[in-house]
């Protein structure tokens, strides 16, 4: 593990992809304002998930033992409550002695269960904590830590959180300075779609369901892609999840359509250099990625989401013509035919294409950035 024995500054959170890929991004904003690679340091939990995005950078890290906390009352879930917050007590603590060592000037908070003991580590010694939040609704997380933070870096104007500061989503710097309207887009598109083994000329559609992938949305894909296998002009790269590998699919014989089919995708630039279409879960790092590059899109709203968060990122995006929302229960009777009139009304796509990039315009700053150095100490 990397180690330094003094950071600028801790960028804490984990648990999913959805926390550390924004950390990440957060990271690079800092390293283009002039901050080492080693001064800028990761607290997260030690799933596999945080291990694996962090493993080949630089950056100092910490890993806890944590767990987050259960929303059911059911035997089983209070007694993981209960485990959880002795595993609360035990990483804080660990946090604090790490702190020490490391001298951070400033803790940036980017949510999840995995950020609570660096927060409150943090706060015992008097280290001003940033907050960074990228959900239209955020966390239980976010919000308590919130009240207390030096400062809050939000992703939408109309956040409700205290001392909010309108600021865009942290979004990896490959993907915010990609650009789709120019010469070298072409030539990156072209060697993006041989990496993929698809036609660069073909009406690419782009399918993720998030970082665990998603059943439902697999097969929404899966049904379409086979009712139009001889559509010689249409490529499908399909993001189906670790765990969704091992379905078996595959087109009819002698299909004219161009369907890929992966896990998942590290450098997530390739994936945007293509999708003229995306098909997305509305979690908070995919929707600041899409805005950010501007795809037109069907988003399908994660139904279990906490808060119905996802379902309230979605309708921002369909509140500003930006995309087309699709939610689980309608999916049946309406993807297909959305998903139908995206792929061959050029027009509607590139109107809504334009309208998700204008979103997308702090995103593609580096006002978070500005604002953690503006309060380390």
């Amino acid at each position: 593990m990397p180690v330094s024995p003094r950071v600028f500054a801790v960028i804490a959170g984990g648990g999913t992809a959805g926390h550390i890929i924004p950390g990440l991004a957060i990271a690079e904003q800092l390293i283009e304002q002039g901050r080492a690679p080693l001064s800028i340091a990761f607290v997260a939990s030690q799933r596999p998930s945080d291990q694996r995005l962090l493993a080949d950078s630089q950056h100092p890290r910490l890993l806890l033992n944590v767990d987050g906390l259960q929303r059911s009352i059911s035997p089983r879930a209070l007694w993981r409550t209960a485990t959880a917050l002795v595993k609360l007590v035990l990483a804080s603590a660990q946090a604090g002695r790490q702190f020490r060592q490391w001298q951070p000037r400033v803790v940036v908070s980017v949510g999840g269960f995995a950020s609570e003991p660096a927060v409150r580590a943090a706060r015992a010694l008097g280290i001003p904590v940033v907050v960074v939040s990228y959900d239209q609704h955020p966390g239980l997380a976010t919000r308590r830590q919130a009240r207390r933070a030096a400062a809050v870096a939000v992703a939408f104007a109309d956040s409700k959180l205290p001392g909010a500061t309108h600021t865009g989503a942290p979004v990896r710097a490959a993907v915010r300075r990609l650009s789709r309207s120019t010469a070298s887009h072409d030539g990156a598109r072209r060697q993006a779609a041989e990496m993929f083994g698809i036609d660069a000329a073909r009406r690419v559609v782009v399918v993720m369901g998030g970082s665990l992938g998603s059943l439902v949305v697999n097969r929404a894909i899966e049904e379409w892609a086979i009712a139009n296998a001889n559509r010689a002009d249409v490529a499908i790269v399909h993001l189906a999840g670790e765990r969704y590998m091992d379905t078996e699919f595959a087109l009819p014989s002698g299909s004219l359509l161009q369907y890929v089919r992966r896990a998942g995708h590290d450098n997530m630039a390739d994936v945007w250099q293509l999708a003229d279409i995306t098909v997305c879960r509305a979690g908070a790092s995919t929707v600041a990625e899409l805005v950010s590059v501007g795809s037109a899109a069907i988003i399908i709203p994660w139904a279990q989401a906490a808060d119905d968060h996802q379902r309230l990122n979605a309708a921002w995006l369909g509140d500003a013509g930006a995309a087309l929302m699709v939610q689980e229960h309608e999916l049946e009777h309406r993807f297909a035919s959305e998903l139908s009139r995206l792929v061959d009304d050029v027009a509607l796509s590139e109107r809504l294409a334009a309208a998700s990039h204008a979103l997308g315009a702090l995103n593609r700053s580096s006002a978070i950035g500005a604002i953690i150095e503006s309060v380390a100490r």
